[in-house]
């Protein structure tokens, strides 16, 4: 008989930190952000997509991580059993929209949680209605689609853009601070949300840098995410006895 969900004390877990980007820098830059927050007994493998963009900013790219993504697990997964690793006990697609999530959780044994879905999950559970802030201007009509598929449109107040190129953002701290503050104080005074939504690879960590500066509750969709994939990960662990 299989134990309740949840049952049992889960002493570890692995993670699988994909980034569906091409950009190494940008996955170690991730792994070394959720690691100072994690405990002894969690573990964090971080990979990176072999093909495709530097960033994915268009349909087109998205087209290609979807592949991409599922390539990266599958090589990982293959290398670790070769190696006779531990298997992973939950991925974290940290890419917000997550090109290609349902293939990679059609194929693979282990949950998969995305970077979109972690964020606003941890968004409806803080406010009514809240607001994303992406770079690149093809990511709003993108991330409306992703809504939609995920029937949360209504809960939508908006979806502002931080000027600037994505991976100039992620290396330059300061000025991606002050983009990133100035973005958000626009869409909070034009969209009235109850929780702001700071997302995407490129802008990980300035929603840490915005606690205490605005009226509203700010998700950084990293760490909402990763903590979504721990809990996920320590169940299912749970749940496999």
């Amino acid at each position: 008989m299989a134990p309740p969900f949840g049952a049992g004390r889960v002493q570890s877990v692995k993670v699988l930190l994909l980034n569906g980007n091409t950009t190494r820098a940008v996955t170690d830059r991730m792994v070394a952000a959720v690691r100072q927050d994690c405990l002894p007994d969690v573990q964090i493998v971080g990979v990176t997509a072999a093909f495709g963009e530097p960033y994915v900013a268009s349909r087109a790219a998205a087209a290609v991580a979807t592949h991409a993504a599922l390539d990266a697990v599958r090589t990982e997964v293959a290398q670790g059993q070769q190696a006779g690793e531990a298997p992973s006990d939950v991925c974290f697609y940290a890419c917000f929209g997550e090109p290609g999530i349902d293939a990679i959780r059609a194929e693979m044994p282990f949950p998969v949680v995305g970077m979109a879905e972690g964020a606003i999950l941890t968004a409806l559970q803080m406010g009514e209605r809240f607001s994303i802030l992406t770079v690149g201007e093809a990511w709003p009509g993108m991330l409306r689609d992703h809504l939609r598929r995920l029937d949360l449109m209504g809960r939508c107040a908006g979806i502002g853009v931080v000027p600037g190129a994505a991976l100039s953002l992620a290396g330059d701290r300061a000025e991606g601070a002050r983009a990133v503050l100035e973005a958000a104080t626009r869409a909070l005074e034009a969209q009235a949300p109850d929780v702001l939504i700071v997302a995407g690879a490129a802008l990980a960590g300035y929603g840490r840098d915005l606690a205490g500066r605005l009226p509203v509750p700010v998700v950084d969709s990293l760490f909402a995410g990763f903590e979504q994939s721990l809990a996920l990960g320590r169940l299912a662990r749970g749940m496999r006895g």
